[in-house]
């Protein structure tokens, strides 16, 4: 049995039956992580219990410094771009993935604690 799946992960599937969407479509700028209280496919809480994406923070803080922090060091080093130009390219990165990371690092963290289950799939 697949436990984990960057597909499902990678388009926002419910972990468990992967079918399901974790966020609310379409996406409001208002509240990017708006999300259903569960699947509606499976029926599988959305939040488990309460303060449950704490992790997810640290996992986006994580990827977002790494993403953000290797080119900048890149280019000013290797490159010899000039600091102010290196971070405006790093805070444009950052503007333009900004939604894609906080997403991607819930949807991450729910595929990590809630396993697949195929008889939910069906």
């Amino acid at each position: 049995m697949n436990r984990f799946s960057f597909k499902a992960m990678w388009d926002y599937k419910c972990p468990r039956c992967r079918q399901g969407d974790i966020f609310i479509k379409p996406m409001s700028l208002s509240n990017p992580i708006d999300m259903p209280e569960k699947c509606e496919v499976c029926q599988q809480k959305m939040e488990p219990e309460a303060g449950f994406y704490f992790g997810a923070m640290f996992l986006s803080y994580i990827f977002s410094a790494w993403y953000l922090l290797l080119p900048t060091l890149l280019l000013v080093f290797y490159f010899k771009w000039h600091v102010n130009a290196a971070m405006g390219l790093a805070i444009f990165l950052g503007i333009i993935s900004y939604l894609r990371i906080l997403r991607g690092a819930r949807s991450l963290w729910l595929h990590l604690m809630v396993p697949y289950d195929a008889a939910k799939a069906k």
